[in-house]
């Protein structure tokens, strides 16, 4: 990597920075170095001169270690490390660009630089099994890459890239062509989507060469890469924190930054893991959040609210909406009552919902799936309805504090 491949790297890493700066995009970017050393040289930020900086500090010395690079990069991922994006109907999860010669290990060992290696199988399974959630980018740099080794990996992950490093500027601009691709799938759902609909429709949203249009059909033609990765939330729920649907905002031991862009979210289930919360902003984003005692101390990220949501513009529901049952409602009683109101908590690309109601019951409804709506949406500016939803989460919270009480 030293001489050519290292100028090739920090140029393409240059570009795509400089590219976010064009664009006003606040993308958060980590750097992780793997060599005689594997260390994240730069956190996740927005500040692309500081991260810049943090390249003056590299220095090319032992034999690469593509294999831990990329699993220290997954597991800041995994730890709070960039959260998803949800770009209606796509959802835009952490990307892993790797820049590399393509030599997993040391070039000295010609098996290790083959598909045949046991290191390059272990590539290939990790690729595979964790580019179902992290698409991977591979940018092959220096005077002689391994194209071979890369442009496989690149195979195997769902949704992998291989491009020349010249080409990193453009790949920059996939944040943008990301939320081009969403607004034409809200505007012509369930319609194909053509390339002369791509090129005809791009100008409303900014301007875009050939290649930004090329860009967004492929990822149109990949749609699936980008849908929601789960189906129904299966977290257990504790009584002692925030009900899935509740709204809430940063608390007083905040300490992430703007991930929140300083709004309201709404809690979508219970993490595995004691004292931890999973919220999805008002910004699309959704993360984990302590709240309560973890085991080793006790913090609170968040704080509880009554703050309603707004409907985000091209959007027709969104997570944290207040619904009852509309005039295609076939499910009995499911709901407690006709004058139940419940709150979205996760919404679908295909017309269909998640609600959890008063009466502690969490299911799924059509919002547009086939023209059928077993929904309406309720207007949280009308003090009926607010006075109405606050009465039946009061009424329930007690009903369940009674019947611990009896149990104990």
């Amino acid at each position: 990597m030293a001489g050519e491949g290292f100028r090739q790297m920090k140029k393409a890493v240059f570009n795509i920075l400089d590219e976010y700066s064009a664009l006003n995009l606040d993308d958060n970017v980590a750097v992780i170095a793997c060599g005689a050393e594997t260390k994240v040289l730069h956190y996740f930020s927005n500040d692309y001169t500081s991260i810049k900086k943090c390249f003056k500090s590299i220095d090319c010395i032992g034999p690469p270690q593509l294999e831990a690079g990329i699993d220290l990069t997954l597991s800041c991922i995994k730890h709070r490390g960039g959260g998803t994006v949800y770009l209606h109907p796509l959802e835009i999860r952490p990307r892993v660009v790797v820049i590399s010669n393509g030599n997993p290990t040391d070039k000295s060992d010609p098996k290790e630089t083959t598909t045949n290696s046991q290191t390059f199988q272990r590539l290939f399974s990790l690729a595979e099994r964790e580019g179902k959630v992290n698409p991977f980018t591979f940018i092959p740099v220096g005077n002689s890459p391994n194209y071979c080794l890369l442009g496989a990996l690149a195979i195997a992950a769902k949704g992998g890239r291989l491009i020349g490093w010249k080409e990193a500027r453009q790949y920059a601009r996939l944040s943008l062509n990301f939320r081009v691709a969403g607004k034409l799938l809200s505007q012509f759902r369930g319609e194909t989507l053509t390339e002369d609909i791509v090129r005809t429709r791009y100008s409303s949203f900014g301007h875009g060469d050939e290649d930004d249009i090329n860009q967004v059909c492929e990822i149109l033609n990949e749609k699936e890469v980008y849908g929601k990765l789960c189906k129904e939330n299966k977290q257990k729920q504790y009584a002692s924190m925030p009900s899935i649907g509740t709204r809430v905002r940063r608390g007083e031991d905040w300490q992430y930054g703007n991930q929140d862009s300083y709004g309201v979210g709404t809690v979508t289930g219970h993490c595995d893991k004691a004292g931890w919360i999973f919220v999805e902003w008002d910004n699309g984003q959704t993360f984990d959040y302590r709240y309560g005692n973890n085991g080793l101390m006790e913090a609170y990220d968040l704080t509880v609210c009554d703050e309603p949501r707004h409907i985000p513009e091209n959007q027709t529901i969104a997570t944290g909406c207040l619904v009852r049952r509309g005039y295609d409602w076939q499910w009995g009683d499911q709901d407690g009552s006709e004058e139940s109101i419940g709150t979205v908590y996760r919404v679908e690309g295909r017309g269909e919902v998640y609600v959890i109601w008063p009466n502690g019951v969490k299911s799924n409804y059509r919002f547009g799936y086939k023209n059928k709506y077993d929904l309406l949406l309720c207007d949280p500016r009308d003090p009926e309805i607010m006075q109405l939803y606050q009465f039946q989460k009061e009424m329930f919270s007690d009903k369940k504090s009674t019947s611990s009480e009896n149990k104990q």
